[in-house]
């Protein structure tokens, strides 16, 4: 009869630490999830940011009077990721890994780089870089 008893408490044992375990598994996954989610999130801001920024200093040249002359600087990275800058004829996207933001601009003359930008305006004319 021992015998039978500590073979119980053996498998109860063993049984009540597979479901711990299954538990743990469960929510590691969920927290991993809510990382990724948090992480893809904080992705499109960050794209965001910096394509309103950039939107900002357009705007601004394109309101002002001719002879505005203006450097800004744009970072080599968004917090350690790559990303691109494509400018299109009403727009300007940034694009990371996973997520991308398109503002709109005014017609201007010239590219957005990655660090130092000159923007001008020249009787009315907006050149970038």
């Amino acid at each position: 009869m021992v015998k039978h008893i500590k073979a119980q408490l053996a498998m109860e044992f063993v049984l009540l630490l597979s479901i711990s375990f299954f538990i743990l598994l469960v929510f590691l996954k969920a927290t991993e999830d809510k990382v990724d989610d948090l992480n893809d999130e904080k992705e499109f801001v960050l794209a965001k940011d910096l394509a309103y920024k950039i939107q900002h200093e357009i705007n601004i040249a394109a309101q002002v009077k001719s002879g505005y002359n203006r450097i800004f600087f744009i970072p080599e990275k968004l917090d350690n990721n790559e990303y691109t800058i494509t400018k299109t004829k009403d727009g300007i996207t940034i694009a990371l890994k996973n997520s991308e933001f398109t503002v709109r601009i005014p017609e201007i003359n010239g590219t957005v780089i990655k660090g130092n930008n000159t923007i001008r305006n020249m009787g009315g004319v907006i050149y970038l870089n």
